[in-house]
């Protein structure tokens, strides 16, 4: 029989094992999720399902025309040193003395756009996003991590379904991406000997194809409630680009495996008892949904940390509003959505881990989205 010594040596070990300290990436599309804490696998069933789970797009009803979607995120540190970061941009000194001047930030800023058709079982996208990533530590840590990316993809996603209910669905979305620059790791002594930009480190391009893939299951209920399972495989073996015989490709996009569960409560709405004979409970356009992710399965516990990839979430939808609130790894997450068919606004707040282990470092963001819609899209 196990003592406590043993269950305490084993608990530590399974949660606080050697890890990598980066951070762990998965979709990346809309607002919503991330209010959610990133826990939208077995919730997604509107046009984010071609990002989050291509097994959603059967639950589409109607035509949903996306004519843009921007998108504009950044980090804490970005937002507090605004005034810094001017001052650092027009000043003379070299790169490594403007380094210095934001030693210990993390500065992240992103800006997408996503223009898209949605409907029964099918969806049809072209993205556009930027993506620049600083992570600045003082002279005496050797290296600073810096993520700059150009991507413009175009992806399609095709869904099925089983039963009148569409119980079991299932999805896949194709993406054909061309990306410019990548991550580098570089060294504090090799920033005081660049000439020109920095971006000219990141001039590597080249073209990738990836396939997402995935499942969505409810169970069968005689109520209105819904209980479902999701399970998703990003990047299915790895996105990479360019020819496999070139030495300057762009970083590839490595494949996550998450399975995820939720439960969606109705709010509202009349019930056509001879409908709901015949096809079964209708779902409610308003509803109270609560959700559970763990991304990342595919990786072990010696690279990355359990609680890193877990996400917790919670959503009431309401006419017109929204509200989301989650927990992201070990931060929380707050976001709320407008949405008056033609136009809709999301904006939201979460954190990513970026240490060993969740809880050692911290990074706070904000997104803010706004969309044109035309169609009648029913999800």
């Amino acid at each position: 029989m196990l003592g406590k010594k043993h269950i305490f040596l084993f608990l530590s070990f399974f949660l606080f094992s050697i890890a990598e300290a980066k951070e762990l990436y998965g979709p990346e599309a809309g607002v919503v999720p991330y209010g959610m804490g990133r826990a939208y696998s077995a919730v997604a069933d509107d046009w984010l399902a071609l990002y989050y789970n291509p097994a959603g797009l059967a639950l589409a009803q109607g035509l949903d025309i996306q004519i843009f979607d921007l998108k504009l995120e950044a980090s804490r540190d970005v937002v507090k040193s605004i005034s810094k970061l001017k001052e650092v941009s027009s000043d003379s000194s070299s790169t490594t003395e403007k380094f210095d001047k934001l030693a210990g930030s993390h500065l992240k800023g992103k800006v997408s756009n996503i223009s898209q058709i949605t409907g029964p079982n099918f969806a049809v996208a072209a993205n556009y996003d930027v993506h620049t990533d600083v992570d600045i530590q003082n002279r005496a840590y050797p290296e600073t991590s810096i993520r700059y990316t150009k991507d413009f993809s175009i992806l399609t996603g095709l869904a099925g379904s089983i039963g009148s209910k569409k119980s079991l669905r299932f999805g896949a979305t194709f993406k054909y991406i061309n990306r410019i620059g990548g991550e580098q790791d570089i060294n504090v002594s090799e920033i005081a000997t660049i000439r020109g930009s920095l971006l000219d480190r990141f001039s590597a391009r080249g073209a990738g194809y990836g396939i997402d893939t995935g499942i969505q299951f409810t169970f069968p209920n005689t109520g209105r409630a819904e209980y479902t399972l999701a399970w998703v495989w990003h990047d299915i073996g790895q996105t990479s680009f360019g020819k496999y015989t070139s030495t300057n490709r762009p970083t590839s996009i490595e494949d996550n495996m998450v399975a995820g569960a939720s439960m969606r409560f109705p709010i509202g709405g009349k019930v056509n008892r001879r409908r709901a004979r015949r096809y079964g409970q209708p779902r409610s356009s308003n509803h109270l949904t609560f959700a559970f992710d763990y991304s990342h399965m595919n990786i072990g516990f010696d690279r990355e940390h359990f609680a890193k990839r877990l996400h917790l979430g919670m959503n009431l939808d309401l006419p017109i509003l929204s509200f989301q609130v989650g927990m992201n790894q070990s931060a929380l997450t707050l976001g709320a959505g407008f949405d008056i068919g033609l136009l809709r606004i999301a904006a939201a707040t979460y954190g990513e881990e970026l240490g060993n282990y969740a809880g050692q470092r911290s990074d706070r963001r904000y997104l803010l989205s706004i969309s044109g819609v035309l169609g009648a899209g029913k999800f």
